[in-house]
């Protein structure tokens, strides 16, 4: 999209978010041809090593934070959510 998530959320509705060549949602809403742009810029063999190489790394990283996170995670599920009969886990 070239552009941060925040303008990519905002667009040019935010105070200083001026759309800077990126594509926001509001633009994907009101034209739904420029899906087609978004999916070329994305199999650009340039940008294809790139994409695999991050996915990559957030796939070692949700898989590192959720080790990580396993104990309070536990914790939260056996104090609040047991107790309260919610059928809910974290």
């Amino acid at each position: 999209m070239d552009t941060s998530p925040l303008e990519f959320a905002l667009g040019d509705l935010g105070v200083g978010f001026a759309s800077g060549g990126g594509i926001s949602l509001k633009e994907l809403a009101t034209s739904p041809r420029l899906l087609g742009v978004v999916g070329e810029r994305a199999m650009d063999p340039n940008n294809i090593i790139g994409i695999a190489v991050k996915s990559a790394i957030a796939n070692v990283g949700f898989k590192f934070a959720k080790r990580a996170l396993r104990r309070p995670v536990n914790l939260m599920n056996r104090n609040v959510f047991k107790p309260l009969a919610l059928g809910v886990k974290l």
